[in-house]
């Protein structure tokens, strides 16, 4: 079910999410953000139309397509129900587009607590460490793994690199950015031989908190609209859906 959420909130989330995982080259087509990093990562390779200030849509598609071919790389946009103009969808599937990888958008009031957010298995750093990585880099496909690091090291501030450890061993990770007055969440990974055993929901509930100190007041996150357990998850933890987005790839 999807809860009802004014525009400009769910703008705020997306735009928080787009700055959440910065792609290596960017560039601005009308207001659109064409996003390359030479493969892996959907979001990082993919247009974001959140804004357009241009008076051609599809001009400015044919730009971007452009930018994606000179690269060698297929055209790819995330399509989201914010995106400007309101009908680039259709715009994109008359041209050929393909859909792909239908995400939810899951989002939650956070507020300040000084109860909460203590978890004296769980540390707070400003990078990733060799640890987090391990667990991290283990659970994503292997055409992300050269270029996750690489992202990472472009998060923005305010962000932390949390990593709960079960009995001593690198168990569970998550990194918070905050941006847009929302706390975004990404990278909520298990290492395989932990999981059902309350790991995410612990970084998790530390993740909210942190964010709720640096002034958040929205916790969010995106997540594979399939991924059953990942949405059982953020259910239990008083997610709800507030949009959605999928890809649109030209296929050569």
């Amino acid at each position: 079910m999807q809860v009802p959420i004014s525009r400009e909130r769910l703008v705020a989330i997306e735009r928080a999410a787009v700055a959440a995982w910065p792609a290596l080259e960017t560039a601005d087509i009308d207001g659109w953000l064409w996003r390359y990093s030479g493969g892996g990562s959907q979001r990082a390779n993919s247009v974001s139309a959140l804004a357009f200030q241009g008076a051609d849509a599809d001009a400015a598609i044919a730009e971007a397509e452009a930018r994606y071919r000179a690269r060698g790389a297929s055209p790819l946009f995330q399509v989201c129900h914010v995106n400007a103009p309101g009908d680039l969808d259709e715009r994109l599937q008359r041209r050929g587009y393909r859909l792909q990888e239908p995400c939810t958008a899951l989002a939650k009031s956070i507020a300040p607590d000084a109860s909460a957010g203590h978890d004296p298995d769980i540390e707070i750093g400003d990078v990733p460490s060799e640890a987090w990585l391990s667990v991290y880099l283990a659970g994503i496909t292997p055409s992300r793994r050269d270029l996750a690091p690489m992202i990472l090291a472009r998060v923005p501030r305010p962000r932390a690199f949390l990593l709960l450890r079960d009995r001593g061993q690198p168990a569970a990770t998550a990194l918070g950015v905050v941006a847009e007055g929302v706390a975004i969440a990404e990278c909520v990974m298990t290492r395989a031989d932990r999981r059902r055993g309350g790991a995410a929901s612990r970084v998790m509930r530390v993740l909210e908190a942190w964010g709720a100190r640096e002034g958040a007041t929205i916790a969010a996150l995106q997540a594979v609209a399939a991924n059953e357990p990942a949405q059982g998850l953020y259910a239990k933890l008083a997610y709800a859906r507030v949009g959605g987005y999928h890809y649109r790839v030209l296929d050569p």
